[in-house]
């Protein structure tokens, strides 16, 4: 039995005054399953790419400072003239080669400007195009979500109608052993009709111990995919009948996230190969330096100097590293091309595929329509025909097994139609966000 439970989707805690739809389950899904978190944090990762490669064309601000005390003739030499208090005397042998013990406290601001870095400014551009196809890798991992949650509500939806189905064929099955054990008292049967309806009972008991162990199974599973505790009761509030109505609508347009990582990889790696060819290529940078140097402590006043430069790195020779570099990017700008052509693809033949499954499943379940109704028009006609005489036991339960029968497949039918058309809304992107 399955018990009621109100989800709320602003917070995780359960409560139990309504039940769970298949929109509920959806969106706490996309907040709380937890794999999906974890793409999701993945792509804010790579996000973070184009900032860290912002060094490229922002100027960079240093500062530090240092206490030093020495009696190395250079360094002493060199903080004297820094402080401004280098004197005549310091130019005798004896104060140059064997000074006393200095002290120097400095501070020191720098900033860098780079004017010409394009292995930057390329490895920028690739780390954003990166990022972009993680986000869209994260856009698809959510569709992927959805649609394993929309199939994992409706395996819980038909194993539940199995078992209620079941219920239904038990609940004949025992009128049916009544009746006999009515008409054997009146003479009318053998003892013989009777045990054959009650072995028929025993028969759908068990079935139906296999198929509550299946309802159980696929609520925990669904569960699972709802972050919650396996203990936490949980009942569905739409129904196979219900929900098939929308089935049938056409499938809206989106875009597949998949597809869309696969196309910024491409350009990522394209500009992967242009930044290992301008590596190759001089830099330009302008920098400028303020200095302060003090005898006496950090925040006592001294002697302050500046610099102002443009600097200009080259290494036209490397070894053959940037040969390499280059080879490998240009097979990794092969690879995400194949890559690409690869997933297109792919995405025409699910697209394909689901439509004809699609379709199959909504045929298939206007034929379990249809045998539903044979089969209740034939269990009719059996019981009046078990009552008059003209039917032994065995087809009345024969009969009654036809209609079990039906409505189980009925019940697949419905959930197959449910769960084409979500893997049809998959493959054209729709729940992909």
């Amino acid at each position: 039995m399955i018990i009621a439970i109100c989800l709320s989707l602003v917070s995780p805690q359960v409560h139990d005054t309504t039940a769970l739809t298949l929109a509920a389950a959806r969106d706490r899904a996309l907040t709380a399953n937890p794999t999906l978190r974890a793409g999701r944090a993945a792509a804010r990762a790579a996000a973070a790419g184009p900032l860290e490669a912002s060094g490229a064309f922002l100027p960079t601000l240093t500062a530090d400072a240092q206490a030093m005390r020495s009696t190395d003739p250079v360094a002493v030499f060199g903080m004297k003239l820094r402080q401004s208090t280098f004197t005549a005397g310091d130019l005798g042998l004896d104060a140059l080669n064997d000074p006393s013990p200095f002290t120097d406290y400095s501070a020191r601001l720098g900033l860098e400007l780079p004017l010409l870095n394009l292995a930057g400014w390329y490895g920028h551009a690739a780390a954003g195009r990166a990022a972009a196809a993680a986000a869209a890798g994260a856009r698809r991992a959510a569709g992927a979500t959805v649609l394993a949650v929309t199939r994992g509500y409706w395996d819980a939806g038909l194993a539940r109608g199995r078992v209620v189905a079941l219920d239904t064929a038990l609940a004949a099955a025992n009128a049916h052993a009544e009746q006999a054990d009515d008409l054997h008292r009146q003479g009318l049967v053998s003892g013989l009709d009777a045990r054959l309806a009650r072995l028929r009972v025993a028969r759908l008991e068990a079935q139906r111990v296999a198929a509550a162990a299946e309802a159980d199974n696929a609520l925990a599973a669904l569960r699972a995919l709802l972050a919650l505790p396996d203990s936490a009761p949980l009942q569905l509030a739409d129904s196979l009948t219900e929900a098939i109505s929308d089935s049938v609508l056409p499938t809206t347009g989106g875009a597949r996230g998949d597809l869309a990582a696969v196309e910024q990889g491409v350009h990522a790696a394209d500009f992967g190969v242009r930044a290992a060819w301008a590596a190759n290529l001089p830099s330009v940078a302008v920098f400028g330096n303020l200095a302060q140097h003090s005898h006496l402590g950090p925040l006592h006043s001294g002697s302050g100097d500046w610099t102002v430069g443009v600097g200009l790195v080259w290494r036209p020779f490397a070894g053959l590293s940037g040969l390499g570099a280059v080879r490998r990017a240009r097979a990794e700008r092969d690879a995400a091309e194949a890559r690409r052509e690869a997933a297109t693809l792919q995405a025409r033949l699910e697209v394909a595929q689901s439509e004809r499954l699609h379709v199959a499943a909504l045929r298939r379940m206007a034929v379990s329509q249809d045998a539903q109704r044979e089969a209740l028009a034939a269990l009719d006609q059996a019981k009046l025909r078990y009552r008059t005489g003209a039917a032994t036991i065995s087809e009345l339960l024969d009969v009654q097994a036809a209609l079990t029968d039906s409505e189980l497949d009925l019940l697949a039918a419905r959930h197959d139609v449910l769960v084409a058309a979500a893997f049809l809304d998959f493959a054209n992107g729709v729940f992909d966000q």
